[in-house]
């Protein structure tokens, strides 16, 4: 699990009275450099936090930055950015604790097939050979 434990009885307890209420793209920026030439070493960074708005309802913000960079080269040669942001209804309130579990298991769940098919239509679109990103693994 990572990071914290949580009881995973009091987990499925949330779990089970967590709903999806909406989910949205509300930033992307992508940019390819002129001289940039496939293949490309590609990582992937993620950033992700949450608030509560009002009982019951917290909002969770997920940002992915992947940068493409040819071998040898110290910059990345193309850039892709988007942040999601979630808003969930609970039974019972997220605490830190939950949201750091709930962020490495569940939370990917939502917004990773999202961002694959974004990247994929964006690096098309950029000129580049369209990148499939893999698919979520769990230990």
């Amino acid at each position: 699990m990572g990071k914290a434990e949580v009881n995973s009885e009091v987990y499925n307890e949330f779990i089970n009275g967590l709903n999806l209420l909406e989910i949205k793209l509300v930033y992307s920026e992508v940019k390819a450099e002129e001289d940039f030439s496939p293949p490309a070493e590609v990582k992937v960074g993620e950033e992700k936090k949450y608030k509560n708005v009002e009982e019951g309802k917290f909002i969770v913000t997920h940002e992915y930055k992947l940068k493409g960079k040819e071998k040898g080269k110290a910059k990345a040669g193309f850039f892709i950015n988007v942040i999601y942001k979630l808003t969930y209804q609970s039974e019972i309130p997220i605490t830190k604790k939950i949201f750091d579990v709930f962020s490495e298991i569940s939370l990917p769940l939502h917004t990773w097939p999202y961002f694959r098919q974004f990247v994929h239509e964006m690096t098309a679109r950029m000129g580049l050979p369209p990148l499939i990103v893999g698919l979520l693994k769990f230990e």
